[in-house]
């Protein structure tokens, strides 16, 4: 949300606005003085284009005065009021934007204005994922060993309404996609994560995820799998685990239309085992 006073950020828009505001009428339009406040002014979206018919609200503690853009987006609005120097609020609405706000004392003179609209979706998270990330543990809890570590799983939800892509397990896209944060009683934090491997077969695969449905990774922390910094040897120790899907923008992924971000889980309470 912006507000710009007289001027916007492009010289022909603001050449447009000012002849607008001052063409709709200056008969009897004074600024915060003789107990009254009279405000011009244009309302616009992001992409600096009028925005009519929105609804704009000039208050100050029981008065209240409301009235709508026109089809160019301007508007005037004004009251009478206590001669002092009170609060008013201006407040500009629309739906399927942000709601405006401009909050101001009549001794500030304020006559004119531009008020700029964000669209609602603008709010939104610009990385939202479409998919959620959980551990399920196997029946051994999580061991961290070179022969036969006990499995569990990593539970990866597509939780948007449409089919979505990721990158199969074997593949160098998708062989370090998971990883884990570890943090231990005492509070000291470990990274595990798959050692790097050299591939002698590698090209773009991926797998469809149909909405709600599931892709289950099994888990082995095995002599692949490696900890920065080195944990420290015990042979069982609590822990809280987190999982980590973390997917690196690249041309493939744009090609395959493969999802990229990164994404956590909550943290789960373990017993771990080290063997």
């Amino acid at each position: 949300m912006k507000t710009n006073l007289y001027t916007v950020p492009e010289k022909s828009l603001c050449a447009y606005a000012f002849l607008l505001i001052y063409a709709i009428g200056i008969g009897g339009f004074i600024s915060g003085c003789d107990g009254g406040t009279h405000l011009k002014g244009i309302v616009l979206d992001s992409g600096h284009r009028p925005i009519a018919d929105a609804d704009v609200r000039l208050t100050t503690g029981k008065l209240q005065r409301e009235v709508k853009s026109s089809d160019r987006g301007v508007f005037k609005v004004g009251m009478t009021h206590s001669p002092f120097n009170p609060e008013l609020t201006l407040e500009v609405t629309k739906p399927g934007f942000k709601p405006f706000e401009k909050r101001f004392h009549a001794k500030e003179h304020l006559d004119s204005i531009v008020a700029t609209l964000d669209p609602v979706a603008d709010a939104q998270e610009p990385s939202s994922s479409p998919f959620s990330v959980s551990i399920v543990p196997g029946i051994g809890g999580i061991t961290i060993a070179k022969n036969k570590p006990d499995e569990f799983y990593v539970v990866i939800t597509n939780v948007s309404g449409v089919p979505q892509s990721i990158w199969q397990y074997w593949n160098s896209w998708g062989y370090q996609a998971i990883s884990f944060e570890l943090t231990t009683a005492d509070g000291k934090k470990f990274v595990l994560s798959k050692k790097q491997e050299a591939f002698t077969v590698n090209f773009p695969s991926t797998f469809v995820v149909e909405p709600g449905e599931h892709q289950i990774y099994p888990i082995k922390l095995d002599e692949w799998w490696e900890t920065h910094p080195a944990l420290p040897k015990t042979d069982e120790m609590p822990i809280t685990l987190k999982a980590v899907y973390e997917v690196s923008t690249t041309p493939e992924a744009s090609q395959y239309k493969v999802w990229t971000g990164r994404l956590e889980s909550h943290s789960y309470n373990f017993s771990l085992r080290l063997w």
